[in-house]
């Protein structure tokens, strides 16, 4: 599709006055070829990529990979000529009588269609956000002709059918197919192909997903009107009327389509979020391509581990909300499920929520002691303890007086914890801000032992991760690179040396806390979470179990699992050692087969 030249919007605008009155060569107009126009000017939005490359998801406009004219059902080409514009191979880019209706349409503040298909792209490619008396009256008159000069009726079929919007997202025909019918356009039957040309005057009344039958009444109109333009003999049209069409399940919500599931909204979300967070406004125009750390096998995992146990398990237990997160152990996001249904809720429990981590944040206490010279045989009291006129008690009200560090992790001891934050306050509070949990700790020395203070479960699993690296710090990321239309690369991660990476935690450390954290699974709290391989990891409950965790890692990735309600209604018996700790275990089993 040879094009004799290009401008560039701007210039293009610029003629219009003169164009209008000044006799011109074809040559001096002269756009860009079909292809240009097709990925010129595009509503805003962006592709997300897996890490092995596979497309699974856009958020704002979705376009599907442009369809070579050759390849488009020669029924679709004729559904669309007989319902929008029965002359197009006949005008020159106008037709006169349908301009004369849709103007008076215009200034009596009804709508009724009159554009030819070459106007429509036009409108469609340059003039979207114009008023539309100017482009009606002034604009598309002139540069509808000029569209026609530059390029073949094929190709502007080619270009309109690879561009418009067809509803639930999704731009182009290809786009369309996927997200209606869960196939290529190629494939497209004569009514399906009907059905979605049905869709151009109104796409979200006519959407299949909201109104099935209005939608294939609709497609069935498209259908006669094909045999009135004679391009579908009437023997033919009955067959395709009485087609079985199915409809795809909706994989749209919340600004989103996600083919495989729409859980990975969520994770989709926060990669456009952090993908925004590293480039300027500018670069943010047209359709960007996002390659992600997303591993779908581990999201898949996650995804049904969830579900299966809210299913289970949330009506008897009062449970709204799960999330679960897994990641390696530099940090990169191999799954993020942030609640249990994303159609319902956008909200991220994994990356948005703060709550309160319980004793999840004994990790960052046992660390600090370990770091003034503790090891994990250092006995402490897990005596009775009262602070401030409160009594601090253990979650079985047990009291075995003096045990060691690693015993005390392993049956969580909150009198214990409460003493080594008291014997080291401003040591456990440097550890906190070091691991990126929360910003600030307020409240005494005891609060950040016993976890009342608030925290994210995506830092929480960070933390854990650099303990399970050894030290290194750790910031939870899913973004490799983004890419702008034209294939540029706008952004790519480039990971540093580990030398080149800050130790937050001194080796020797991080280890003597793998090795405790491991006897919580092994003998503590922790046992539900037991794979049947290595793993580590710790559990969490607070008050009137408002908030249940399981966070730990095995020898290939971290992951954390949250459980609770939006509004902080308590559970009814869950405790991190229970449910969150079986979810987990479900999960890194999933998460480790075939790895």
């Amino acid at each position: 599709m040879p094009a004799k030249g290009s401008i560039d919007r701007r210039q293009l605008l610029t003629l219009l006055g003169l164009a209008a009155a000044v006799p011109r060569p074809a040559e001096a107009f002269e756009l860009p070829d079909a292809a240009g126009l097709i990925t010129e000017n595009r509503h805003d939005g962006v592709r997300i990529l897996s890490a092995g490359g596979e497309f699974v998801g856009a958020r704002g406009a979705y376009y599907g990979p442009p369809v070579p004219f050759a390849q488009l059902p020669g029924h679709l080409i004729n559904a669309l000529v007989a319902s929008e514009d029965r002359r197009f191979y006949e005008h020159w880019g106008l037709d006169p009588r349908a301009m004369a209706r849709a103007v008076w349409s215009t200034l009596t503040g009804r709508t009724q269609g009159g554009s030819t298909l070459t106007q429509q792209t036009i409108k469609e490619v340059y003039l979207r956000e114009h008023s539309p008396i100017v482009r009606k009256l002034l604009e598309e008159p002139v540069l509808a002709p000029i569209l026609e000069l530059n390029l073949t009726k094929e190709d502007i079929l080619y270009v309109y059918l690879n561009r418009v919007f067809f509803g639930g997202s999704a731009y182009g025909i290809e786009a369309a197919a996927r997200v209606y019918f869960n196939k290529y356009a190629r494939n497209l039957s004569i009514l399906e192909s009907a059905m979605i040309v049905g869709l151009l005057p109104a796409p979200n009344r006519f959407n299949p997903h909201r109104n099935f039958e209005m939608s294939r009444d609709r497609g069935i109109r498209v259908v006669e009107q094909m045999v009135e333009t004679g391009s579908l003999s009437r023997s033919a049209a009955d067959r395709a009327k009485a087609q079985n069409v199915i409809v795809t399940p909706s994989r749209s919500a919340w600004g989103g389509f996600y083919p495989r599931s729409t859980g990975i909204g969520w994770f989709a979300r926060w990669a456009e979020n952090e993908a925004n967070a590293n480039s300027v406004p500018s670069q943010r125009s047209g359709t960007r391509t996002i390659a992600t750390t997303l591993d779908l096998r581990i999201q898949a995992a996650a995804e049904r581990q969830l579900e299966a146990a809210l299913r289970q398990h949330a009506q008897t237990r009062k449970i709204e909300e799960g999330a679960v997160v897994v990641m390696r152990y530099d940090g990169a996001v191999l799954a993020l499920v942030g609640g249990r249904d994303y159609r319902r809720k956008e909200w991220d429990h994994v990356t948005q929520a703060r709550r309160q981590p319980g004793s999840v944040a004994k990790l960052c206490v046992y660390l600090a002691a370990l770091g003034a010279g503790y090891t994990p045989d250092t006995n402490v009291s897990d005596a009775a303890l009262t602070l401030g006129g409160r009594s601090v008690r253990n979650f079985d009200d047990r009291y075995l007086g003096d045990i060691t560090l690693a015993a005390a992790l392993e049956r969580s001891s909150n009198t214990a914890a409460v003493r080594l934050a008291l014997q080291n306050a401003r040591e456990t509070r440097d550890v906190i801000k070091a691991l990126r949990v929360a910003e600030e700790v307020e409240g005494e020395a005891g609060d950040s032992a016993l976890g009342t203070y608030e925290a994210r479960l995506v830092d929480l699993t960070g933390a854990f991760a650099s303990v399970a690296n050894r030290g290194r710090m750790v910031v939870p990321y899913s973004v490799q690179r983004v890419q702008d239309p034209a294939g540029v690369e706008l952004l790519t991660r480039v990971l540093p040396a580990k030398s080149e990476i800050r130790q937050v935690l001194q080796p020797q450390q991080a280890d003597m806390m793998r090795q405790m954290l491991a006897g919580v699974v092994q003998r503590g709290t922790g046992r539900a979470a037991d794979p049947g391989f290595w793993a580590a990891g710790k559990t969490g409950t607070t008050t009137e179990s408002r908030d249940a965790w399981f966070i730990g890692f095995t020898e290939r990735y971290v992951a954390g699992v949250w459980l609770g309600n939006s509004d902080s209604r308590p559970m009814l018996g869950v405790s991190g050692g229970g449910l969150p700790a079986q979810i987990w275990r479900a999960v890194m089993i999933d998460a480790h087969r075939n790895a």
